[in-house]
């Protein structure tokens, strides 16, 4: 497949540019840019490092969250996380360019609908390729960044790609295919609302029946009723409305991806993560220790949830609101660390 990549400029013609700057972080310059998905044009920003004449930076691409996920962040109700975003920026601040970006349909990408989950991965090759285009970075240095449902994505390419990667990060990425994680993350965020154990009981039966017609191709219903206003049962229905693109995520086995990755591969995972536990990070390194991977490095850390935050609280999803927490400065020493062993 081909892409053709292109910068976005505005009426003038000039490329817009945005200093980023802060007390004691080197300046990066955020470029708005455009290129070419699986047949679809999609927005991103490209964010470099400040560099000497002639230096090429290595690079990071940032895959992001859930497939409704812009390039800066997640929202959760009326918090806006812009973890991306400050992944970019302290990237640029230790001297790495990164590329994030608008997934399909979501902020300034073009809408057009995906028809398997195959798109959603042609579209972070295109975004790959587009990386490896620019004069800046060094092809022999780039990395993958996936985060949550975007570790199944980096795996996938990192298990493909043949011009060779520095290395792949798998950062609270699932190590269940999405119809297990998905009935612990209700389990646990129905708990969590102090749901009965009756309740609970009720809806994760109902969740079971589901999910077998849907992994037996059937999408029809008629003898299940759901309230659509009930947010778990919301869930449901978003399931089974996308269910072209979700059937691969509900009956595919990311560790059998995972195990494919041809170069070095960092799991990093928070124990305060309510979304992707624990156990998920050791799956994923036993698929890996299975095919006698040579480069395999997990870093568990103590008090980073899911959105790769410092949480010195409870662990729990109420987190999700407070947005004046900074990503876990564990995380960023671990990551930083790493990548220079693996960029020299």
């Amino acid at each position: 497949m081909k892409y053709k990549s292109k910068i976005l400029t505005g009426l003038t013609g000039m490329i817009l540019w945005s200093v980023l700057a802060g007390a004691g972080l080197a300046q990066a310059q955020s470029q708005e840019v455009k290129f070419d998905g699986h047949g679809v044009t999609l927005a991103g920003t490209l964010t470099m490092p400040a560099l000497a004449a002639g230096k090429r930076a290595p690079a990071v691409l940032i895959i992001v969250g859930s497939r409704d996920a812009a390039r800066d962040g997640l929202v959760y109700g009326s918090a806006r996380q812009p973890i991306y975003r400050d992944l970019a920026e302290a990237l640029a601040a230790r001297g790495y360019a990164s590329l994030r970006y608008d997934k399909r349909c979501v902020g300034a990408s073009e809408c057009k609908k995906a028809t398997s989950y195959d798109d959603y991965i042609d579209d972070a090759r295109g975004a790959l390729e587009f990386l490896r285009k620019q004069e800046k970075v060094d092809v022999k240095r780039i990395f993958l960044f996936g985060h949550s449902e975007g570790g199944l994505i980096a795996s996938t390419l990192g298990a493909n790609d043949e011009q060779g990667l520095a290395g792949v990060v798998l950062a609270a990425a699932a190590g269940r295919n999405q119809a297990k994680l998905l009935r612990e993350q209700m389990q646990n965020r129905m708990t969590e609302a102090g749901k009965s154990p009756t309740e609970i009981a009720a809806y994760l039966a109902k969740y079971d029946r589901v999910m077998r017609s849907l992994t037996n191709g059937r999408v029809e219903f008629p003898g299940e009723k759901f309230d659509a206003k009930d947010p778990y049962e919301s869930m449901l229905l978003g399931l089974i409305r996308e269910y072209e693109v979700v059937v691969s995520l509900l009956i595919n086995d990311p560790l059998q991806v995972a195990s494919n990755i041809k170069s070095p591969v960092l799991i990093l995972q928070g124990k305060k993560d309510v979304q992707v536990a624990v156990k998920d990070a050791q799956y994923l390194e036993e698929s890996l220790k299975r095919v006698n991977h040579p480069d395999t490095t997990v870093q568990l850390v103590d008090d980073m949830d899911h959105l790769l935050k410092t949480n010195k609280g409870p662990a729990g999803t109420a987190a999700n609101m407070d947005v004046s927490r900074s990503l876990d400065a564990t995380m960023l020493t671990i990551l930083a660390g790493w990548m220079q062993k693996k960029a020299n």
